[in-house]
């Protein structure tokens, strides 16, 4: 089946064009005041698993590295939730629904706790470090460890075919190991700068050469069309670029 590649949507999402100083005067943050921003998923399985772990590692947390703020973006299917969760976490959290404010969350934030998932392109287009966990109930990952022969599973991560960003999952999703992992992204400069050299590989690999995305599909549209009818269509990244 022949197929083209035309970048990823992400690209044209946003995510690094959050506005980070805006976000800490519109939420009373200091411009020293550590930011953790904390992504528990956006499937009610997924977010009952993980709110109860993340609740622990955010107090582990507070005792490796002192006194944060908390933000949580999440999604009105499972807003009620995680609100009820984050009340208890230390942190004070501010939960935010808005692709907007989220993307300027990402921006003050200093570092990013979340589950594995699509979001990870997001966080590394943001440039924030990350840690990403997940749980499956028992049986299936039990299962998934018996078949499973993949190294890594976090797209960055497999887009620049190592392991940079820590991935807890299954039984190695537990509050010690993910706290440790996001204190040494919180203080640690070069391991936070091997991530982001590592997330702009990443995301260079998504922009297929600087084209958007949108574009580059309907071009590929446009010459499938053409082909079938036998003629010649001019591509809409030329006409744009007049």
């Amino acid at each position: 089946l022949s197929c083209s590649f035309v970048g990823h949507p992400v690209i044209e999402s946003g995510a690094d064009r959050g506005d980070g100083s805006h976000f800490r005067a519109a939420h009373g943050l200091a411009p020293d005041d550590l930011l953790i921003t904390v992504l528990p998923g956006s499937r009610a399985a997924e977010v009952r698993r993980l709110l109860p772990i993340f609740g622990v590692v955010l107090r582990r947390l507070e005792d490796l590295v002192g006194p944060f703020r908390v933000v949580v973006p999440t999604v009105g299917t499972v807003a009620a939730a995680v609100t009820g969760a984050a009340a208890e976490w230390p942190g004070d959290a501010i939960l935010v629904q808005q692709p907007a404010d989220k993307y300027d969350a990402f921006a003050a934030s200093r570092v990013a706790l979340a589950a594995s998932g699509s979001v990870a392109l997001e966080l590394a287009l943001a440039r924030l470090p990350m840690v990403v966990a997940y749980r499956l109930n028992p049986l299936t990952e039990a299962l998934l460890d018996r078949v499973l022969r993949v190294r890594q599973v976090n797209l960055v991560n497999l887009l620049v075919d190592r392991p940079v960003v820590p991935e807890l999952l299954g039984a190695n999703c537990t509050p010690a190991r993910l706290a440790a992992s996001l204190a040494e992204l919180v203080g640690d400069e070069q391991v936070r700068a091997a991530h982001l050299r590592s997330y702009d590989e990443a995301v260079r690999s998504l922009a297929a050469d600087g084209v958007s995305p949108s574009l580059r599909a309907a071009d590929q549209v446009l010459e499938l069309v053409a082909a079938r009818r036998g003629g010649v269509s001019g591509s809409t990244t030329q006409r744009s670029a007049r």
